[in-house]
């Protein structure tokens, strides 16, 4: 009659190794940050378009901007409402921003030039799940 043998069982795993970094796809937030270059003064703005034309979600906002200084807010994730972001000054068509990746903290760089209003990502980094 053979015998049949299980592998022995494994010892539980108690200094289990961290996650991969990155963001969870289930992230509630996102961090936007805009750092302004030059004299002209900016502003940070932000808006929630709500997916419903009947409702008109909370949460706008508009922050003025220091040169070489970042400027964060932290988004909430909305089931009803999308985030708007942009940048804007006086006189110049406004810098539109894109939409927030929830789970990540995203720096952009903003500058008034005499070619117009001109913003690009510089920085982007996970800041794990939130809980």
């Amino acid at each position: 009659m053979p015998l049949i043998v299980a592998p022995p069982p494994q010892p539980p795993a108690q200094h289990a190794a961290p996650a991969a970094p990155g963001a969870a796809s289930d992230s509630r937030s996102a961090v936007v940050c805009v750092r302004a270059a030059g004299p002209r003064p900016l502003f940070f703005s932000g808006k929630l378009v709500a997916k419903n034309p009947h409702s008109k979600p909370p949460g706008d906002f508009e922050l003025p901007l220091k040169a070489n200084v970042d400027q964060c807010n932290n988004l909430l994730r909305s089931k009803v409402a999308d985030w708007t972001l942009s940048v804007t000054t006086p006189g110049f068509k406004a810098c539109a921003l894109p939409p927030p990746e929830f789970g990540y903290r995203v720096t952009y760089s903003a500058k008034a030039s005499a070619r117009g209003l001109s913003c690009a990502q510089i920085a982007k980094a996970p800041i794990g799940t939130w809980k």
